[in-house]
């Protein structure tokens, strides 16, 4: 075994010891006559993990993991036994992860499919032991995962990629013929650093390049990657800060013999905090984009889109995907045909901004509007609640673009109360109705949220060639809004009009209407409901599957667990 499957196996160890609630992890497989069980796994590998790892960091971990998780986890929907499904779990991951780090984990992200269309094990595929998996799995099978299961799930997640770093950095070390056994003076640091970031951007695996090939990238960075300066200073300002917290301030920096080990830590650091420094790009991105908008409608006109590539203006690089390409990220809105527009929000959230900068993740834009709906599920703390208190909430809740207190419109008002007739009188917080009215609350902010299948997340590397618009495209458009240049906008007297709206509702989890009392009375009954319920889930995902999706068709379309 090597010693990087080691030291992940004694964390996931150590994690199961050290947690309460967390039974599953230390029970032995059904098959374990002829297998080494977990515990005995943990038992032999634990010394060598506190040596390694140190005895709180593990512990640490969790407990960060389940403050972040705790508001969203009351506010979601569970099962019988109090505990999320694989659907839910997949998707409080995805969203925890974005929020946290900025990270879009890859097997996480529902990419435009519906979010129970895989398992949230999957991430777990290959990177660590089966059992380890199973165990999720059965779990995920039986009675789902409580809030402190789930903590030690994000964490093991958490734990993969910081595992990553640490190989991606010693293979930096290779290249330099250094040992992580040897000290580092700072220049030879920063080199080590500048080549380990160099990868990390681009997504290259630095086993597959010599010295040489290594610093002519990094030579080149400032051309590839416009940020790379300002990149650099943020993992010298990060270094800085690591090595001063571990030495305690008392010797400059330039004298300090920089350990393997302060590497990792100054590595581990970047990773966590590159998802919010990256951001400010993404800022001045949605700023410009603002400057063009169409009628406050969170909207940019595609013939303003293209504008600057048109003209050769500065910045004109960064907007010239190609029509295909920003349709099949969901980024297009072509309610008007005459006039299609690029909606802000998920322009800057599509993969059309993300770098490819792990095996595990991708380093995107912050989702603002993970902010705003955390504030709904903290004071909420249900999976749904009346129109009225989430108008009240809503109007005194402000966003980067939006003020507060605020009056919401006859339009938004009306909407969220149909929205609540339609599931009883109670709005469903993780459906694409509200998802769908939260984008119209907030149109810079909040993503428009597209039935599952319609679009998909792909890189443009992963696209094609046919992801940046080509000459013609971008003339075609430019040239057909300059001939009408001097007609003025259409007025309209509700800016919701500008904003696509479809009656097409899904559910994150679809629960079995309540039993009346009086027939409530055996088990063999309450039996006989969850399974005809389990039945209707499997005979509708397979209709899904067999069914192509129309955009005409009238049905009602659900995720189902």
């Amino acid at each position: 075994m090597s010693s990087s499957k080691c030291v992940f196996l004694g964390m996931c160890a150590t994690i199961a010891v050290m947690t309460e609630g967390t039974a599953f992890l230390k029970a032995v497989p059904k098959q374990s006559a002829d297998r080494v069980s977990a515990e005995d796994i943990q038992t032999s590998l634990l010394e060598e993990i506190e040596g390694s790892l140190g005895t709180g960091i593990a512990s640490k971990r969790i407990t960060d993991m389940k403050a972040i998780l705790s508001p969203i986890f009351k506010s979601l929907p569970k099962n019988m036994h109090g505990n999320l499904e694989h659907v839910t779990v997949r998707y409080v991951l995805h969203r925890v992860f974005v929020q946290r780090h900025g990270w879009s984990i890859k097997g996480l992200d529902a990419a435009g499919e519906a979010w129970n269309s895989s398992s949230p094990t999957g991430i777990l595929k290959d990177h660590v032991p089966s059992y380890i998996q199973n165990m999720f799995e059965e779990r995920l099978g039986g009675k789902g995962l409580g809030l402190q299961e789930l903590a030690v799930f994000a964490a093991t997640i958490e734990h993969l990629v910081h595992n990553e770093a640490v190989g991606r950095l010693g293979a930096a070390l290779t290249i330099y013929n250094l040992l992580p056994t040897a000290s580092m003076t700072d220049s030879q640091a920063d080199a080590v650093l500048d080549t380990y970031m160099m990868a990390y951007i681009l997504g290259e695996h630095l086993s597959n390049m010599t010295l040489k090939q290594a610093q002519q990238f990094t030579r080149e960075m400032p051309e590839i990657f416009l940020a790379w300066s300002d990149t650099q200073k943020f993992v010298r300002k990060v270094k800085h800060e690591v090595m001063t917290a571990m030495d305690g301030g008392s010797t400059p920096l330039e004298q300090q013999q920089i350990s393997f080990a302060v590497l990792v830590k100054i590595a581990e650091t970047v990773g966590e905090q590159f998802g919010k420094f990256q951001d400010a790009e993404c800022k001045g991105l949605k700023a410009a984009l603002v400057k063009k908008e169409d009628r406050e409608s969170g909207r940019v006109r595609l013939s303003d889109f293209y504008k600057p590539a048109a003209d050769g203006a500065d910045g004109g690089w960064q907007f010239q995907e190609s029509v295909g390409y920003l349709r099949q990220l969901g980024a297009l809105d072509e309610s008007n045909p005459d006039e299609p527009r690029v909606m802000i929000t998920n322009y800057l959230s599509s993969q059309a901004n993300c770098i490819a900068s792990s095996d595990y993740y991708s380093v995107c834009c912050l989702n603002e509007c993970e902010d705003l709906f955390g504030h709904l599920e903290q004071d909420i703390a249900a999976p749904e609640t009346t129109a009225t208190r989430i108008a009240e909430l809503i109007s005194a809740l402000p966003s980067s673009s939006v003020s507060a207190p605020r009056v919401l419109s006859e339009t938004l008002r009306t909407r969220l109360h149909k929205i609540g007739e339609e599931h009883g009188g109670l709005v469903q917080l993780h459906s694409r109705l509200f998802a769908q009215w939260m984008h119209h609350a907030y149109p810079r902010e909040c993503p428009f949220p597209h039935m599952s299948g319609t679009t998909s997340q792909q890189s443009a590397k992963d696209w094609g060639d046919d992801a940046t618009a080509s000459e013609e495209e971008i003339s075609q458009f430019t040239s057909a809004a300059n001939s009408t240049s001097e007609v003025e906008s259409e007025e309209v007297k509700d800016a919701h009009d500008l904003m696509m709206w479809s009656h097409e509702e899904e559910l994150l989890v679809v629960r079995p209407a309540l039993v009346p009392a009086a027939s409530r009375g055996s088990a063999g009954s309450l039996r006989n409901v969850v399974l005809f319920a389990a039945l209707v889930s499997v005979m509708v995902g397979l209709v899904r599957t067999v069914l192509p999706s129309s955009g005409s068709m009238e049905k009602q379309e659900k995720f189902m667990v």
